[in-house]
């Protein structure tokens, strides 16, 4: 069994454990629920036999626990959690439940046994995987979190090899697991691992302007998100006044962004008429790790 607990600061317990059995009870046919008693159920589903039980427990915290194998159970909590402003902290993996439901824990469960023992092989202990791929992400012996090669574990499984270059077959993309997941859930970690190997800079352009340098002076309006670490996300922080970057300079240097963990130069692209000239404008999001 595995638990889950289902966080929320200063929420009401009770209140929010009845909107959950509400939520499943709307499953007609699909989900029964027994009810031990005032604070604690059974779940059960008309075509399996695996059950997992929802309870609050003695100091007051919603615990979901539920077999290994169970993919059902978490994520149909997960469909209840965010309207009710709770969040799911896996105990296995000591972090919070990403908000995309096909990143899986990456249990013999959910991955193939060979697939895993290969990721281990390489001194790295696998955490998550993409749902039905060979997209992982392990963690090594400090907790630093690792994008495994998608394409070359794929080969591997298929024909092993005695040895395979470390960069090769894995990069880092976040110092641990707290910060793996602030920063997935923003949507700014690649799944491609050529992707992150081409991205040193960790700048994510989605209008594709060019901005190492600029070939054109364009406005931008930077807005600054700060990492809260225990909470695993960002909470958005001062937005100051728009900047003009002329054509030939580059971002990091008129920024002077140093410490910055990822950059995000947002999709849509406005407009701004300075010196009688329309220049283009960009929200620009910077996310620190303090």
């Amino acid at each position: 069994m595995v638990s889950y607990r289902l966080i929320r600061e200063n929420g009401d317990p009770q209140s929010d454990f009845k909107r959950i059995i509400d939520y499943l009870l709307t499953f007609v046919g699909d989900i029964t629920i027994e009810r031990l008693n005032e604070k604690s159920v059974v779940i059960g589903y008309s075509e399996t036999p695996m059950v997992a039980g929802l309870k609050i427990d003695n100091n007051g915290e919603i615990i979901l626990a539920c077999e290994d194998r169970d993919e059902v159970s978490v994520n149909l909590i997960k469909n209840v959690t965010g309207r009710i402003g709770r969040r799911i902290f896996s105990t296995r993996t000591k972090s919070f439940l990403v908000n995309d439901p096909n990143l899986l824990e990456a249990t013999p469960t959910h991955a193939d046994q060979k697939v895993l023992s290969i990721i281990k092989k390489h001194g790295l202990t696998p955490l998550f995987l993409y749902r039905n791929s060979f997209t992982f992400f392990a963690k090594d012996k400090i907790g630093k979190i690792f994008l495994i090669n998608q394409d070359l574990l794929r080969h591997l499984s298929e024909q092993p090899e005695k040895k395979v270059s470390k960069n090769d077959f894995s990069i880092p993309v976040a110092v641990d697991i707290g910060h793996f997941v602030a920063i997935y859930d923003r949507g700014l970690i690649p799944l491609s691992f050529y992707k992150c190997r081409e991205n040193a800079t960790n700048i994510f352009n989605l209008n594709g302007l060019s901005t190492n340098p600029f070939k054109e002076s364009v406005i931008i309006e930077p807005i600054y998100f700060h990492l809260d670490l225990p909470n695993q996300n960002f909470i958005q922080g001062n937005s100051p006044p728009g900047v003009e970057i002329k054509k030939g300079q580059s971002l990091q240097k008129i920024l002077k962004l140093k410490d910055y963990l990822v950059v995000k130069i947002g999709r849509e692209v406005h407009f701004e008429k300075k010196r009688g000239k329309l220049l283009p404008k960009l929200t620009i999001s910077i996310f620190l790790d303090n």
